[in-house]
């Protein structure tokens, strides 16, 4: 009965609305069985016939295909097709959104001056227009805005305008897929120390990555500071020379100071006469057999000749019209460079001193350095200009003019820096390289191949480049810098010219103007406009003296002045 009662049911439903039926409509079915009957299912509406309470729940009903307009939830689960998206989706990475607030916020700002502006009634009267940004103010905006939005300073250019705010994302992608690969390479790079690295740590330990690591302890404070009193804050002198008999020279104002370093005793050599007259630079001899001589310049435009030894002055040597802040010595020759934009050359030896004049800078000469063999100059001025210089061109045209003074012209002018150019240093393992650096306003080392003029390698810093110093014994430089860190940077020579940055040295509250290395080549002293030196122990110990330490004198833990 109840079989009959469904049948039934289920036709006056089918008949009792007249309405033609409808592509929704399940068509008409023939007679079955009641168990056939029973498990079938309407194509796409409810089903409006009730189903056996006895079926079993393992059989579903299915859904029929056919006559159907629309797409049911299970045709979107078939076979995914083929089809790849040419959408751009944008990597939002780099995006950072305080940097696009204060993007708008500042379009708008903008905006309503604009408007201000235009209903104010003094309409014709034109505002006068702001001066450009300094190099120094262009900095400090960059820093500034670097840390307000705790941005690298690498998405920053030099007007502290973003690089750009969306990528593809297809090299992050790349450089992430090889990291991984190089990670995937080696199970065990993990337990190497090289990790350290990425961790801004405070130990007193540096190592960074690559077979030609640094694998010795690099200390993150100086073994000595010393007090400078009244030592000049001017970028383009240079104040400190460290001889090869471990004494310290050190220029203060009008004065000059010699601190031995193996005893720690201080001695005063001369005081500069003339209330306007100063030291502008100093530089021990580099002669084997010599060391007890220092040039000495001056702001009188005169270079004095002083024995150590004995205290006393044995010459002077005249020849610049403008200060004379910097100085070289090759062998018996002395090389000064003024403000007068000349290099002379002196021979110490003879009465007339003045051999040859180098003619190629149009502004201060404020760096000078002959290179090891002596065959090669290298001078920087503040016009920008980089200038190579043979030695036996002004020694065979003096030869040939019966000792008198010529003009030589510079066999190599280079024009890449943007600022002027103190830093400079010869590299002592790789002949013919030189490491320049630049100003405020370029803020690059740059590394030379001497011989043919090419420029192997430019590295941004992010801040002046003051000074520039090869370890005798490493593959390493030391550089110094002004604002806004006013750090030291221990940087690795690698394969292809590259420079890998190793360690940050910080301590100093003014920019560091010279860089002094000792005679073992391990120590570096700083001399900063905080008037203060500072002694960092970051090159290590001579491959011969690995196990013995150069005598520093009784460490400190004040401040003793150098005078």
């Amino acid at each position: 009965h109840t079989f009959n009662f469904a049948i039934k049911r289920s036709k006056i439903m089918m008949t009792k609305d007249n309405s033609p039926p409808t592509l929704l409509r399940t068509p008409p079915r023939p007679k079955r069985r009641a168990s056939s009957l029973a498990y079938a299912s309407p194509s796409m509406t409810p089903s409006k016939t009730p189903f056996s309470a006895g079926r079993s729940n393992s059989m579903k009903p299915r859904m029929s295909p056919a006559r159907s307009l629309i797409r049911t939830p299970s045709s979107y689960n078939s076979t995914p097709s083929a089809y790849s998206g040419d959408r751009f989706i944008p990597s939002r990475r780099q995006m950072n959104v305080d940097l696009c607030r204060r993007a708008l916020l500042s379009d708008e700002f903008q905006d309503e001056n604009k408007d201000g502006n235009k209903g104010s009634s003094h309409d014709d009267e034109r505002s006068p227009q702001q001066p450009a940004d300094t190099p120094i103010q262009k900095e400090y905006k960059r820093r500034m805005l670097s840390s307000l939005c705790n941005i690298p300073l690498d998405v920053l250019n030099e007007n502290a305008e973003p690089k750009g705010l969306l990528a593809f994302g297809v090299e992050a992608k790349r450089k992430s897929s090889s990291s991984i690969s190089m990670r995937l390479e080696d199970p065990y790079s993990h337990d190497t120390l090289h990790v350290l690295d990425k961790f801004q740590s405070t130990s007193d330990s540096a190592v960074i990555k690559g077979s030609e690591g640094v694998n010795r302890r690099i200390p993150s404070q100086p073994s000595r500071i010393l007090d400078a009193p009244d030592l000049v804050d001017d970028y383009y002198l240079n104040l400190i020379s460290w001889s090869k008999d471990n004494i310290l020279a050190v220029a203060l104002a009008h004065c000059v100071y010699l601190w031995n370093a193996s005893t720690g005793d201080i001695h005063h050599l001369t005081t500069i006469e003339g209330n306007d007259d100063y030291v502008t630079s100093v530089q021990w001899c580099t002669m084997s057999g010599q060391s007890k001589y220092i040039a000495i310049g001056t702001n009188s435009n005169t270079v004095q000749l002083w024995d150590c030894q004995s205290m006393k002055k044995v010459r002077t040597l005249h020849g610049h019209s403008g200060r004379v802040a910097s100085i070289a010595w090759n062998q018996h020759w002395l090389t000064s460079g003024g403000r007068d934009s000349l290099i002379l050359q002196h021979d110490v030896r003879s009465a007339n001193h003045l051999v040859a004049q180098y003619k190629g800078h149009e502004q201060e000469v404020c760096g000078l350095k002959w290179n090891e063999d002596g065959t090669t100059l290298a001078s920087g001025g503040n016009e920008n200009y980089l200038c190579i210089w043979d030695a036996k061109m002004s020694s065979s045209q003096g030869q040939r003019r019966g000792r008198r003074s010529q003009d030589v012209a510079p066999r190599l002018l280079l024009q890449q820096h943007k600022a002027a150019v103190k830093a400079l240093d010869w590299c002592p393992f790789h002949r013919g390289l030189l490491a320049s650096g630049g100003g405020t306003a370029d803020r690059n080392i740059k590394l030379w191949n001497s011989n043919s003029g090419a420029m192997l390698n430019s590295i941004d810093t992010g801040s002046q480049v003051c000074s520039i110093l090869w370890s005798p014994h490493q593959r390493e430089l030391c550089s110094s810098h002004g604002f806004s860190e006013n750090q030291l940077i221990l940087w690795k020579y690698g394969n292809g010219s590259n420079l890998t940055k190793v360690k940050e040295l910080t301590g100093h509250t003014s920019r560091v103007l010279s860089l002094a290395c000792s005679p073992d080549g391990s120590t570096v002293v700083s001399a900063a406009g905080d008037e203060s030196l500072r002694f960092w122990d970051i090159f290590g110990a001579p491959p011969s003296r690995r196990s013995s330490v150069m005598p520093m004198g009784e460490m400190s833990f004040g401040m003793p002045t150098i005078r």
